[in-house]
């Protein structure tokens, strides 16, 4: 039985992390909770009865001395606490983005490797059996050499008004650094490009002062309908952005563009596509293009990976907890490796640093 602790008792903690835990009794069980808020980590500690709480992370490690740590506090604070919990011995589970530069990625998983300690960034959107499905076809060649994509993620409008998402002091970024980074996560592990070389980058907050279109908190990413949060938010705080829009160049030449938002004049978009010469692909819906008896051919393969958990909203954490069990037992190895996180991280650097600019950023100028 491994002891977990949770840094941070937000949205992301009540409603994923420990209903996670909560699904694997026989290999965790929560020791305490922290956050720098006392009422908050209060309240979680009595609404999962879990038995120890403090508004102190560093005693929160020296109390209930735990093998895992989640870090689920906003992304400016993720390095700090992953560093905090990996001194103290801990294994670590650190919600995305886990690094906003790649100097603190590169440092936090030599620091990991220097301790055998694992360190994960909680991508829980690979789960998805549509990509799941995908990696599978790449993997066996059907595709070919790949060496183009898109990927898209567009909320019409889905502002998080809830949390500090909006601030950049505490976010580091908006929509971006949010909801892109699944996307960017996904491309760079589908494709095994792990060595980005620049990245050309604009984002914007067109709607975010302006816009009196009505909203939910689903459509901000509050799947359950709950946040939790005590924040009042406030236009007048907003100064990161809510739309994004660029270019990413792979050290194979295999470039991807993106766009993603919080608010756009847009439909609603998740989507992938990714071009090889053998063939290519759309995802979700799992649309393959290539050919067939010497003809053009779209083909739907049928999707056999099922989702374990329909029932939950965030299902991906589920699996993500699943699968580090396993790891942790030696029965699986790293689903999200240091290699691929290290890219997220430098994209998102390189990103920034353009966008600010005006101009492409090089991996050789972080």
């Amino acid at each position: 039985m491994r002891k977990a602790a949770i840094i941070g008792c937000g949205m992301i903690a009540n409603f994923a992390h420990i209903p996670a835990y909560r699904h694997l009794p026989g290999e965790f069980t929560i020791a305490g909770v922290c956050d720098v808020n006392e009422k908050s980590a209060a309240d979680t500690a009595a609404r999962h009865n879990i038995p120890y709480h403090t508004s102190d992370a560093k005693k929160l490690l020296e109390d209930t001395q735990p093998d895992i740590v989640s870090v689920c506090v906003p992304n400016k604070f993720h390095a700090q606490y992953i560093r905090l919990a990996l001194e103290a011995g801990a294994h670590v589970l650190c919600e995305k983005p886990l690094a906003l530069t790649k100097a603190d990625a590169v440092e936090l998983f030599a620091l990991a490797e220097s301790k055998g300690l694992m360190l994960c960034a909680c991508q829980s959107m690979r789960f998805t059996p549509d990509r799941l499905e995908a990696k599978g076809l790449i993997e066996a060649g059907a595709l070919g050499e790949l060496y183009y994509g898109e990927f898209a993620r567009i909320r019409r409008r889905g502002i998080p008004k809830w949390g500090a998402f909006h601030i950049e002091s505490i976010s580091g970024g908006g929509a971006f650094v949010d909801i892109g980074v699944h996307m960017l996560d996904a491309v760079v592990w589908l494709t095994g490009n792990t060595k980005p070389v620049a990245v050309s980058g604009c984002k914007s907050a067109r709607l975010a002062h302006s816009d009196k279109l009505a909203t939910g908190l689903r459509d901000s990413g509050a799947l359950t309908g709950q946040t939790l949060s005590q924040r009042v938010y406030s236009d007048d705080e907003f100064n990161v952005e809510d739309f994004a829009s660029g270019s990413v160049a792979f050290e194979n030449g295999m470039r991807i563009n993106f766009k993603t938002a919080w608010a756009v004049n847009l439909p609603d978009e998740t989507s992938i596509v990714l071009a090889g010469d053998l063939g290519g692909i759309r995802l979700p819906e799992f649309q393959v293009y290539s050919g067939f008896a010497g003809r053009q051919a779209d083909i739907q393969p049928k999707i056999t990976a099922a989702n374990p958990y329909p029932k939950e909203e965030f299902g991906g954490h589920f699996q993500l907890l699943d699968h580090v069990a396993a790891y942790l037992d030696g029965r699986e190895e790293l689903f999200v490796k240091p290699e691929e996180t290290i890219a997220v991280s430098a994209i998102i650097d390189m990103f920034y640093r353009s966008a600010k600019e005006g101009r492409e950023v090089t991996i050789d100028e972080l």
